[in-house]
């Protein structure tokens, strides 16, 4: 053989043996590890298969889609991302590759799993094939896993007073219902629901005929308070086929007297899942849907926590992973729950409101609005005649008129044209005035009270008569921009965070002319204030000029005092409303033991009506020193009507 045959049968091994080399290191497992990976990231398994050896067992792309199906629906997996894929060892058939997935989900953790990827060619000219170890979506588990996910409810917490009353929290409640196949005598039982709890013998009858039910069912008609319960109890128990189960619920033991502060709870809206998709809502909850309940309802029902567990064929279930609850956290209000339940029955059988401050702090003890309703109803479940009675009652039970009404103050008002006036140096107590029981303004005639005169006086006794000719004199002195100054000072253009809806006051526009300014001045024209705006006027006087940031729950961070009007021109108005009080306008507001500094308003509606209102501060034998304000809606006279009605709070409080 010659040396150039030799030659070329040495090179052609040469070029082989590159080629298979070249082949070797050109032919990657990584590359078709990542594309297999790609798919399974993206759940896209259409032609998966083809990542598998034909002579290897294997799940299909249907077998594949419904495992991650289960696993992604109960992890409420949301992405899939693959965290690390490193070799591990590699020979020319064989590549064995560290795998790690991190699965993201809407509830829980991403849960990151480690396992291995090994992949296979039967040449090294072959492509390199996933050799399935069933080891996904979890390696513990494999492709015929079935999955579970618990939901955790966490207890709603409780709303309290002050001195740890409950105002809202877990009570209980009575379900009435039936057992079909124990019932022998339908006519007397029909008879005796409709009789005793109003209930339609057709509703009743449509219920336990169903076809879609079955004879040992307890079928709940309606939920009944504890206290409604014992009444009829002993009359429906007798009867076959009537049951009762006994079941929590929200209850509210200050019922109607607080029912504008707690509010109630109803079934959740689709609206309100939408709007609040991180509070995770479930279909057919009960959620606050009015008051505290509803503006603090993700404070005080927490969020659910979830179990998610995995059970491979065969096999035990395994808790894979976990979200704790998060509970609920109580609501300790500032509210007094004796002193609101005490403001609420002194209205009792009129409209309207009384708001009582602590006015050293600023906390809110009271906000009584009447007629109210009963929050127990709801927790039972109302029905939509009852709750189309409450909605369309012309009193609007509803309604909050403490915070939500926005009312003339009438010459309670002229308290803060005073305050404005003596502030600003424009006049003193003893300042003097003639008044012919008229004032002229562009045209227009302003009265006082009953047209009566009152002649030459002072400032001082202009307040404490309540003058009209006076102060809108005054208000006429002190001019627009001032009375507009001390509104805001007041805050009384704002409302207050309290967790309910708050209307905020309104001065209107008493620059735009004389007569507008001089009828501001006494609390008319275009002038609306809230109850508490009122309450929260005097708390001033009873604070030495400063105004304490109001509030509501004891949770808060409040802000700083604001400084309103200095301490004397404070003193000097409370010489006024004592004598208010003692000898003005206000005497039926006289309490014995008690020095109260207060004010009449007898405010024209638009429209007509008059609105009865008395206003003020003072000390109880406790030191506990109070703001408040108290309204009849259409009440007439508020030194006759108002003014008794305080006297009576405040009597029944230090008795």
């Amino acid at each position: 053989m010659s040396k150039k045959i030799i030659a070329l049968i040495i090179l052609v091994f040469l070029a082989g043996g590159a080629l298979t080399v070249w082949h070797f290191w050109r032919s990657d497992p990584a590359a078709a590890a990542e594309e297999f990976l790609r798919q399974v990231a993206a759940e896209d398994f259409s032609g998966i298969e083809k990542h598998f050896g034909e002579d290897q067992a294997h799940p299909d792309a249907a077998q594949l889609r419904e495992a991650f199906r289960r696993f992604g629906d109960s992890f409420m997996l949301s992405e899939i991302k693959l965290a690390n894929l490193s070799p591990q060892s590699r020979g020319s058939q064989e590549a064995v590759f560290d795998l790690a997935l991190a699965y993201h989900s809407r509830h829980f953790p991403p849960l990151e799993i480690e396992t291995e990827l090994v992949l296979k060619r039967s040449s090294i000219f072959a492509p390199w094939r996933i050799v399935w170890k069933d080891n996904l979506p979890l390696p513990a588990s494999g492709v015929e896993a079935s999955y579970e996910l618990s939901r955790l409810e966490p207890r709603r917490a409780e709303i309290r007073d002050r001195n740890g009353n409950l105002l809202a929290g877990e009570g209980s409640a009575v379900a009435v219902g039936v057992q079909p196949d124990r019932i022998s005598d339908p006519e007397r039982l029909l008879q005796a629901l409709q009789q005793e709890l109003g209930l339609d013998p057709d509703y009743v009858r449509g219920q336990y005929e169903r076809t879609d039910i079955q004879g040992h069912w307890f079928l709940p008609l309606v939920k009944l308070a504890e206290e409604e319960y014992l009444e009829v109890e002993s009359l429906l128990r007798p009867i076959p086929g009537i049951f009762f189960r006994r079941e929590t619920s929200r209850a509210y033991p200050f019922a109607d007297s607080c029912a504008h502060l707690t509010g109630y709870l109803g079934e959740v809206t689709g609206e309100l899942m939408e709007a609040y998709p991180q509070r995770d809502y479930q279909s057919g909850e009960a959620v606050g849907r009015s008051g505290l309940e509803a503006s603090r309802d993700d404070f005080l029902r927490g969020r659910p926590g979830y179990r998610f567990y995995a059970q491979p064929s065969g096999g035990e279930r395994v808790l894979i992973s976990e979200k704790p609850v998060r509970l609920g956290a109580d609501l300790n209000l500032t509210i007094d729950g004796k002193m609101q339940d005490l403001a609420f029955k002194i209205l009792e059988g009129r409209m309207g409101a009384l708001a009582v401050l602590e006015a050293d702090s600023g906390a809110v003890l009271a906000l009584a609005s009447a007629p109210s309703f009963d929050p127990n109803e709801f927790s039972l479940g109302i029905g939509s005649r009852r709750w189309q009675e409450l909605s369309t009652d012309l009193k609007k039970p509803l309604f909050n008129r403490a915070l939500q009404g926005l009312y003339p103050p009438g010459s309670v008002f002229k308290v803060v044209t005073a305050a404005a006036a003596l502030d600003q140096g424009l006049y003193e107590a003893g300042s003097v005035f003639t008044d012919t029981g008229r004032l002229r303004v562009e045209g227009n005639i302003i009265r006082n009270f009953q047209e009566e005169v009152f002649g030459e006086h002072t400032l001082h006794t202009a307040l404490v008569q309540s003058i009209n000719t006076t102060w809108a004199q005054v208000g006429l002195d002190l001019g627009a921009p001032l009375l507009e100054e001390y509104f805001r000072r007041w805050n009384l253009d704002q409302s207050w965070p309290l967790g309910l809806a708050m209307r905020e006051g309104q001065l209107g526009s008493p620059g735009r002319s004389k007569v507008g300014l001089a009828w501001s001045a006494v609390g008319q024209d275009q002038v609306l204030l809230t109850p508490l705006h009122l309450a929260q006027v005097f708390s001033v006087f009873a604070n030495q000029g400063r105004l304490a940031p109001l509030h509501l729950w004891e949770q808060e961070e409040l802000g700083e005092e604001k400084v309103v009007i200095k301490p004397e021109t404070a003193a000097v108005i409370n010489a006024m409303l004592r004598d208010a009080v003692l000898s003005g306008t206000g005497t039926q507001a006289r309490v014995p033991g008690l020095e109260i500094y207060g004010k009449t308003g007898t405010a024209e509606a638009v429209g007509g009506g008059v609105h009865a209102w008395f206003a003020g501060h003072t000390q109880l034998p406790s030191g506990l020193n109070l703001a408040f304000a108290l309204l009849v809606e259409e009440g007439g006279i508020g030194g006759q009507t108002a003014a008794p009605l305080i006297a009576a709070f405040l009597s029944e409080l230090i008795r």
